[in-house]
């Protein structure tokens, strides 16, 4: 069985694809084109008195006042949040402190997201640690965006898992901060 689209609804039928490729192209502007990370209107890079190299660790179980929740730096734990992939929320402080040594801080909204979309995250999350990326993923209820991606001085709020922009993220913004990721400030607990 073949199927035959008459020719006056070929132009309409193209342009409704065209459109619904576009829409599902995360990262994309409005015309398709990919939109480089550096470039995107929602990163917020920060670049002040609490990203330099100068960091106070805090006593242990000691609580930071974060200037923005979840932080991009500032005060921190002595202890750093060991990578992996967490169901329960961790302490930020820890979390500062493993993004002092280049981790990367994958913060999602767990009433936002599908449970087929967690899978995928989860996959990225993995694939990124597995690769040797120091990377904490966790659940966080205040986030005002399904998604948060968070480096040493840099955040990226994300609508929905673009694996892309996730990708291109970690090109971009892991292992940038003031201590290296040598210094063990993540340890690989699996």
């Amino acid at each position: 069985m073949s199927l035959s689209i008459p020719r006056h609804l070929l132009p309409p039928l193209i342009a409704f694809v065209a459109m619904a490729l576009s829409a599902c192209a995360g990262g994309s502007g409005g015309d398709g084109t990919w939109i480089d990370i550096r470039d995107r209107p929602e990163l917020e890079i920060y670049d002040n008195e609490h990203t330099t190299d100068q960091q106070i660790h805090l006593v242990a179980g000691q609580a930071a006042d974060y200037t923005v929740i979840p932080p991009y730096g500032e005060e921190h734990s002595p202890i750093p949040q060991p990578c992996g992939a967490y169901g329960a929320t961790p302490t930020f402080e820890m979390v500062v402190h493993a993004m002092e040594h280049g981790a990367v801080a994958i913060w999602y909204s767990p009433d936002d997201l599908s449970g087929s979309e967690l899978e995928q995250l989860t996959a990225i999350t993995k694939r990124h640690f597995e690769d040797g990326d120091y990377v904490i993923q966790a659940p966080y209820g205040g986030l005002g965006a399904p998604l948060m991606l968070i480096a040493w001085g840099v955040r990226l709020p994300l609508d929905t898992v673009e694996e892309r922009a996730i990708d291109q993220f970690f090109d971009e913004f892991h292992d940038e901060a003031p201590e290296p990721l040598a210094a063990g400030g993540c340890p690989t607990a699996r």
